[in-house]
Protein backbone atom coordinates (compact mmCIF):
# COMPACT_ATOMS: atom_id res chain seq x y z
CA UNK A 1 0.00 0.00 0.00
CA UNK A 2 1.40 3.66 -0.83
CA UNK A 3 1.30 5.76 2.40
CA UNK A 4 0.15 9.48 1.76
CA UNK A 5 2.75 11.93 1.60
CA UNK A 6 2.78 14.76 3.54
CA UNK A 7 2.55 17.92 1.60
CA UNK A 8 4.96 20.97 2.72
CA UNK A 9 3.41 24.19 3.25
CA UNK A 10 4.45 27.41 3.38
CA UNK A 11 3.63 31.16 4.80
CA UNK A 12 4.56 34.60 2.80
CA UNK A 13 4.16 38.05 4.48
CA UNK A 14 5.59 41.52 4.36
CA UNK A 15 7.94 42.13 7.85
CA UNK A 16 7.57 45.59 8.89
CA UNK A 17 9.98 45.11 11.58
CA UNK A 18 12.47 43.35 8.85
CA UNK A 19 11.06 45.24 6.07
CA UNK A 20 10.97 42.90 3.56
CA UNK A 21 8.78 39.84 2.71
CA UNK A 22 9.10 36.97 4.45
CA UNK A 23 8.95 33.35 3.09
CA UNK A 24 8.90 30.73 6.16
CA UNK A 25 7.77 26.88 6.34
CA UNK A 26 4.26 26.36 7.69
CA UNK A 27 2.39 23.20 9.62
CA UNK A 28 -1.51 23.58 8.77
CA UNK A 29 -1.42 20.70 11.85
CA UNK A 30 0.01 22.36 14.30
CA UNK A 31 -2.24 22.87 17.29
CA UNK A 32 -0.97 26.29 18.88
CA UNK A 33 -1.73 28.82 15.61
CA UNK A 34 -4.25 31.29 15.76
CA UNK A 35 -6.19 33.97 14.12
CA UNK A 36 -6.34 37.45 16.34
CA UNK A 37 -7.54 41.04 15.57
CA UNK A 38 -5.11 43.68 16.50
CA UNK A 39 -6.38 46.03 19.11
CA UNK A 40 -4.34 49.11 17.89
CA UNK A 41 -4.74 48.46 13.82
CA UNK A 42 -7.64 46.02 13.83
CA UNK A 43 -6.23 43.94 11.48
CA UNK A 44 -6.38 40.21 11.40
CA UNK A 45 -3.19 38.73 12.13
CA UNK A 46 -1.79 34.94 12.23
CA UNK A 47 0.29 33.55 15.35
CA UNK A 48 1.77 30.11 14.18
CA UNK A 49 4.66 27.97 14.98
CA UNK A 50 8.00 28.43 13.31
CA UNK A 51 9.90 25.14 13.20
CA UNK A 52 12.51 26.57 11.62
CA UNK A 53 12.93 29.15 14.74
CA UNK A 54 10.94 27.29 17.69
CA UNK A 55 8.90 29.65 18.83
CA UNK A 56 5.61 31.33 17.95
CA UNK A 57 5.76 33.92 15.08
CA UNK A 58 3.01 36.48 13.98
CA UNK A 59 2.02 37.58 10.23
CA UNK A 60 0.56 40.75 9.48
CA UNK A 61 -1.84 40.80 6.72
CA UNK A 62 -1.74 39.77 3.54
CA UNK A 63 -0.34 36.91 4.09
CA UNK A 64 -0.34 33.92 1.88
CA UNK A 65 -0.11 29.88 3.02
CA UNK A 66 0.87 27.86 -0.22
CA UNK A 67 1.76 24.65 -0.97
CA UNK A 68 5.47 24.17 -1.83
CA UNK A 69 6.33 23.02 -5.28
CA UNK A 70 7.63 18.89 -5.65
CA UNK A 71 11.09 20.26 -7.74
CA UNK A 72 11.55 16.42 -8.61
CA UNK A 73 8.73 15.47 -10.18
CA UNK A 74 7.95 19.07 -12.00
CA UNK A 75 8.42 18.26 -15.68
CA UNK A 76 9.30 21.24 -17.98
CA UNK A 77 7.65 21.88 -21.19
CA UNK A 78 10.07 22.66 -23.86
Amino acid sequence: MRQKEKKKHQISYYSKSDGKKIIRPYNPDHDMQYEFIAKGSGNLCKRYFDGSKGELRTANPPWTISVEKDKKNVQRIK
